[in-house]
């Protein structure tokens, strides 16, 4: 797993270093995704309880 960190950290082609920034970006939109979904969640259990 050592050599697929190099690649994120220092990609050697402008394909692989779109690839990464595509996927961080990604990742973000599940993080982001998944708060709101539990905060949403949170507020609607709140409100049927």
């Amino acid at each position: 797993m050592a050599e697929d960190e190099s690649i994120l950290v220092n990609p050697p082609t402008q394909d692989v270093a779109h690839h990464v920034r595509d996927y961080s970006r990604f990742t973000q939109l599940l993080k982001w995704g998944a708060i709101i979904s539990f905060i949403t969640a949170l507020f609607v259990m709140m409100i049927i309880s």
